[in-house]
């Protein structure tokens, strides 16, 4: 005998895990509303740069000496374009809050000209200027809001802004943009008629779809504290899952959800990232031979029983060269080892929960594995009384059912500070 809890995960009638790992809609709008006020606030400064910083300060050295009394200094004119985990629709509520927070993502962009210097091309904005005007320009909003700037460490790559609602924080990604192909671009736009474009260039702050989606790969560089610029290009990753999700339906996404849900509730903070585990997902639904529609619940079983493998195999990013288990081996602190220990733990509950009895008992066990999230809700589970048990279940592949019922306490293992 085995439960169907595919309601518990998934259903739109009532609570489900997703929905209860979904953010509230007030939560959603004060972060687009503070996110909008970073963003008009950074587009009247750069409009203006001259008056928040000197020009030695945010241009190369050697573009500065091409400035003349009569010359007129350059136009800056920033846009902004989405990223991250509510890009992807990956977003959940926290559960260890503090320290876990809900992290919204923002790229802005910089069209400027680029120099050729020391054999390599790079942008007329030193990268230390930018975060120089950045912060000063969101200084100001962020005393006025009560909000604080680049809380605790400094991140390498981007601009923080703490909400000070001890749920959320705003990371601003600074790139540039060659300001000669923008210009190509946006005549282009133009020419075409292209309606996204048009009332994108309105609004006067958003990258518009025909602008965002031609740019040049190798042309679009990222800021970074210490290595200067970077090429980066952010939608290699938001194209990769987006057409995933293409090919293998929303369940993917449900799934990459549920194991962020899952890693959230194992620990307080910890080095396993959210980009891995959405490559686990997408990986899991690369190679599974099996139809798990309308049953999220079995996908999760089927997606726990590989997932140890997949943890202690190198976990390569699947945009870009480099690895997601960067420092996972390394001392004083490694913990791949501990993650494997842990996927391992929710394999054998979450299949001791399917074979559960009773739906009570399922409930409770499923309410024990992924927490305050999960819904404590026995009406949302069926007994499956055929004689024929889901493949799956009785595949005898899922290691000792129900060994390890115990809860594990929550450890803390330095991590990207990103929850999201």
């Amino acid at each position: 005998m085995t439960v169907n809890a595919h309601r518990a995960f998934d259903n739109s009638a009532s609570g489900s895990y997703r929905k209860n790992l979904t953010p509230l809609d007030h939560e959603i709008e004060e972060l687009r509303t503070a996110r909008d006020k970073v963003r008009t606030t950074l587009k009247l400064a750069f409009s203006d740069w001259e008056e928040q910083v000197d020009a030695g300060t945010l241009f190369e050295d050697s573009v500065v000496a091409s400035f003349t009394a009569s010359a007129k200094k350059p136009n800056l004119s920033p846009k902004f374009r989405g990223q991250g985990s509510y890009s992807y629709h990956t977003l959940n509520q926290p559960t260890h809050n503090p320290p876990q927070e809900m992290d919204f993502d923002d790229g802005m962009f910089l069209p400027t000209s680029f120099i050729s210097q020391d054999g390599t091309v790079h942008p007329a904005v030193a990268s230390e200027g930018y975060f120089r005007l950045v912060e000063e320009a969101l200084g100001s909003l962020c005393t006025q809001e009560r909000w604080t700037l680049n809380p605790g460490k400094t991140k390498a790559s981007c601009v923080r802004i703490s909400l000070n609602n001890d749920r959320s924080h705003l990371d601003i990604a600074l790139y540039a943009i060659p300001d000669d192909q923008y210009q190509v671009l946006v005549e282009k736009a133009i020419i075409a008629s292209r309606n996204d474009y048009m009332a994108d260039e309105a609004a006067g702050v958003r990258l518009s779809d025909a602008i965002y989606e031609t740019i040049d790969p190798d042309q679009i560089m990222l800021a970074h504290r210490d290595d200067g610029w970077k090429v980066s290009d952010p939608r290699k990753l938001e194209n990769w899952f987006a057409e995933a999700v293409q090919e293998h339906g929303p369940q993917l996404r449900r799934v990459a959800r549920y194991l962020k849900g899952w890693r959230d509730q194992s620990w307080e903070k910890c080095r396993l990232s959210s980009i891995a585990l959405m490559d686990c997902a997408v990986r899991f639904f690369d190679e599974s031979k099996e139809d798990f529609v309308g049953r999220d619940d079995l996908a999760m079983l089927a997606m726990a029983n590989i997932l140890p493998s997949y943890l202690r195999e190198e976990i390569r990013n699947p945009v870009v060269d480099g690895r997601l288990d960067e420092g996972w081996d390394d001392e004083p602190t490694p913990c791949r080892n501990e993650f494997v220990t842990m996927a391992e733990i929710l394999r054998d509950n979450l299949a001791g929960a399917i074979k559960a009895k009773t739906k009570e008992e399922a409930s409770k066990q499923l309410t024990s594995i992924f927490g305050v999230h999960f819904p404590d809700d026995s009406a949302l589970i069926e007994v499956d009384s055929t004689s024929e048990a889901p493949a799956i279940v009785s595949s005898g592949v899922l290691g000792s059912l129900g060994s390890s019922n115990d809860a594990k306490t929550a450890v803390k293992i330095d991590g990207d500070d990103r929850y999201g």
